[in-house]
């Protein structure tokens, strides 16, 4: 009998091995393209392993992301929504010089977990989606034995994390992109740099939950306590504060003494350059729910990579599109990526020219520059994503 050719995906059985925590962060484009996958399929979202271990001489945060960890890993197995079970895995973590040995010994605590809870849940015949290297033996064994489509979507050149190139993780991410049936990347650059080691492999930009984002238009949203008393101009920044360029937050705070900087977001980075300054506010992370209530008071956003670590050169900035929701200017620092959106935003090389954008952002925008700016992004919902991405992974399927 032939087998029938279908046009969407549903009423698969789709494991995620997640490149974030469904419990302790803000939604990553994975758990977003999930639920999006949700509506027609049921998922199985596997939270991040993670890979690295936090180092308390290195890292002086370590003990918040370890706390998360510990968090998540006490609901262990929950069904988080319709079509939607959340996992935390009990597993290693990494191990600087025993990367191998953590990795497979990963790989059978994760099978013995798996063969108990796919069977509970009655999770047969299942598509893999996986979105970090870490989990390479268990996700390439499930290939083989289980699973009838692995599919491997990087949202960030993860070899690059720490700034310094890691070859172990380079390796898996290789080795999972080169036994994946399809592939995508979030980045240009990364697509061009690997689709030599797969030839389907493709590039899936980020979406937005515009109806989220967008509510802000609404214009009667509370405005919350923190930041209602904030002189204005605000310039605003949404996200986890790491791998920020804080000596240009500094020079551009010095430098407009009349706009306020705030940051939104778990701290992970140094901020000890900016405490001395009047005009820069650290509120802290918000619940996402409440993220367009804060976007009420902010007049333009900032994007303050630091340019001299690789990693961010490879960015795809999930926030942009976020930002791009609301109409309103967005400076930011010259990343490759951002390139792909130089239309919608305004991209500055060095520091003198991020404070001339960012004093043409705010007195220079229009009506028309922010339809635009929200028509992109209205474009380009989480739906719309995951569609383009089940087109291509229908298409493996009917082969």
């Amino acid at each position: 009998m032939s087998k029938q050719t279908r046009t969407n995906l549903r009423e698969e059985n789709i494991i995620c091995f997640a490149g974030a925590d469904w419990w302790y962060h803000n939604p990553h484009s994975d758990l977003h393209i999930m639920k999006s996958f949700a509506k027609q399929n049921r998922i199985l979202f596997v939270n991040s392993i993670g890979t690295r271990m936090p180092s308390f001489k290195t890292d002086k945060f370590a003990w918040k992301r370890i706390m998360g960890k510990l968090k998540s890993l006490a609901r262990y197995l929950k069904k988080a929504e319709h079509n939607i079970y959340v996992l935390t895995p009990i597993a290693l973590p990494p191990i600087r010089g025993y990367e191998r040995f953590v990795s497979i010994m990963n790989k059978y605590l994760l099978l013995l977990q798996f063969n108990i809870i796919l069977r509970m849940l009655n999770f047969k015949n299942p598509l893999l989606w996986v979105c970090i290297p870490s989990v390479k033996d268990i996700a390439l064994h499930q290939r083989r034995k289980i699973a009838k489509c692995l599919v491997y979507y990087c949202t960030d050149n993860v070899a690059y994390y720490t700034g310094e190139i890691n070859h172990f993780i380079l390796d898996m991410d290789i080795r999972i992109q080169q036994s994946a049936d399809v592939a995508f990347f979030v980045n240009h650059r990364m697509v061009e740099e690997r689709k030599k080691f797969n030839h389907n492999t493709h590039h899936l930009g980020h979406g937005v939950d515009y109806d989220h984002f967008a509510r802000y238009n609404l214009n009667h949203l509370p405005v919350p306590d923190d930041i209602m008393d904030i002189k204005t101009p605000i310039v605003g920044y949404i996200g986890v504060l790491t791998d920020l360029d804080f000596e240009l937050v500094r020079y551009l705070a010095r430098k407009n003494k009349d706009l306020s900087f705030v940051f939104i977001g778990d701290i992970y980075s140094d901020i000890t350059v900016v405490k001395e300054e009047k005009n820069v506010y650290f509120l802290g992370k918000k619940p996402y729910e409440l993220l367009p209530n804060y976007m009420q008071k902010i007049a333009c956003f900032g994007i303050y990579y630091r340019k001299d670590n690789i990693f961010n050169c490879y960015r795809n900035p999930k926030k942009l599109l976020e930002y791009l929701a609301t109409g309103k200017p967005v400076v930011s620092v010259d990343i490759l990526e951002l390139e792909y959106f130089k239309d919608y935003l305004y991209i500055a090389k060095d520091y003198e020219e991020f404070n001339y954008q960012l004093h043409r952002a705010i007195s220079s925008d229009t009506p028309a520059m922010r339809q635009k700016r929200t028509c992109y992004a209205k474009e380009h919902t989480w739906d719309f994503i995951a569609d383009q991405a089940a087109q291509h992974i229908v298409s493996f399927l009917n082969r």
